[in-house]
């Protein structure tokens, strides 16, 4: 596998606290690499760290490098580095505007698209990728707010990848989601990393289990272990992974 994203030596910290220490990890292009662990793990700081979200945080400081196809992110424009690497919250986060509009808004504002007939095409290429076409191709100028969280959260990846990211951070996507919604949201990320790399933080070891190639558990801002999804389930290095990963912990 190619190596798309390099973590050397990274250290964070908030104020005087270090929440990541040394994390040094490799993410592989067309992968899902999930990352697990317990509560303060620096799990979400992470992620923030890797589209640089966490620098509107003033305690916020690090050390260390993470290189983006061989280019150090903390070089980058935000808005370039943001173009490639990009992130969806926990909570769908729809913006007060219509379904096509939601996905339009970011393409027309970085100039990546003119034409009305560029835009129809996009909306309808996204949409599909996330499942979401069948179910509002009729509605298309209806609030977002209108429709499901599940269907919110897929409009939510939909607007991602209208600009085309090479990398997408998911912050426990479905946290807030039922079954059903679940599934679809997990089926679309399985599609997805034919064409992206995926890091998906998630406190479900179970979907963990279900959608990774790999999977690095962090404990207390250290990387643990890092392994083949099904190996590090199955046959974790570390007692407190294993610990973890069968609820006697976390």
């Amino acid at each position: 596998m190619v190596n798309k994203v390099t973590v050397k030596d990274l250290v964070c910290y908030y104020g005087n606290k270090c929440v990541l220490n040394l994390l040094n990890i490799q993410i592989m292009k067309n992968e899902i690499l999930n990352i697990i662990g317990p509560a303060n793990s620096g799990k979400t700081t992470f992620l923030r760290t890797l589209n640089r979200m966490n620098e509107y945080n003033l305690l916020y400081s690090y050390d260390g490098k993470i290189y983006l196809d061989g280019k150090n992110i903390f070089t980058m424009k935000v808005e370039q580095l943001r173009r490639r690497i990009s992130m969806l919250f926990a909570m769908p986060t729809p913006f007060p505007m219509s379904i096509y509009d939601n996905i339009v808004y970011a393409p027309k504002h970085l100039k990546l698209i003119k034409s009305k007939a560029e835009q129809n095409i996009i909306v309808e290429r996204v949409l599909k990728d996330v499942s979401l076409w069948d179910e509002v191709k009729d509605r298309l100028n209806w609030p977002a707010m209108k429709i499901s969280g599940g269907q919110q959260q897929r409009l939510c990846i939909a607007r991602v990848l209208a600009i085309n990211p090479e990398v997408i951070l998911f912050d426990e996507p479905c946290s807030g989601l039922d079954p059903i919604s679940t599934a679809k949201v997990e089926q679309t990320m399985l599609r997805l990393k034919q064409k992206y790399t995926i890091v998906f933080v998630t406190n479900n070891v179970k979907q963990a289990f279900r959608i990774g190639d790999r999977t690095a558990f962090f404990f207390m801002g250290e990387l643990i272990e890092i392994n083949n999804t099904k190996q590090l389930f199955h046959s974790p290095n570390n007692k407190k992974t294993a610990d973890y990963i069968t609820g006697r912990f976390g």
